[in-house]
């Protein structure tokens, strides 16, 4: 698989959830992390995520202010092919400008020599 990681992607405004890519991003594997130091809960969800009720909440990620086990999730591809969207994804944060580390995978397109 390769590996493409976003950073850190922070939101700006919490209640407004950032969409992960505008445009469809095939993928096998999609990694977020909470970022060491920082101190509010994390989101990650699907369109129409809200982190009040917790529609289209998929994981809630605890802070990590003192060190130790950074929160982290991940989906995958149950067939490890790029049937996954990263477009489908979205994340919010309870404090304003604090995000997530998010990185994706895709499978490796072979071609194969003519013969």
């Amino acid at each position: 698989m390769t590996p493409t990681s976003l950073g850190r992607v922070n939101v700006p405004t919490p209640g407004t959830p950032v969409h992960l890519a505008a445009t469809r991003t095939p993928c096998c594997r999609i990694r977020v992390q909470v970022v060491a130091g920082l101190t509010g809960k994390m989101y990650l969800g699907t369109a129409g995520l809200n982190k009040n009720t917790l529609a289209g909440v998929i994981k809630e990620l605890w802070p990590n202010q003192s060190g130790g086990v950074d929160d982290s999730y991940e989906v995958w591809s149950s067939t490890d092919e790029d049937t996954l969207d990263l477009s489908d994804y979205w994340i919010d944060a309870a404090i304003a400008g604090e995000g997530l580390i998010v990185s994706y995978w895709n499978k490796p397109s072979y071609t194969y020599p003519a013969g």
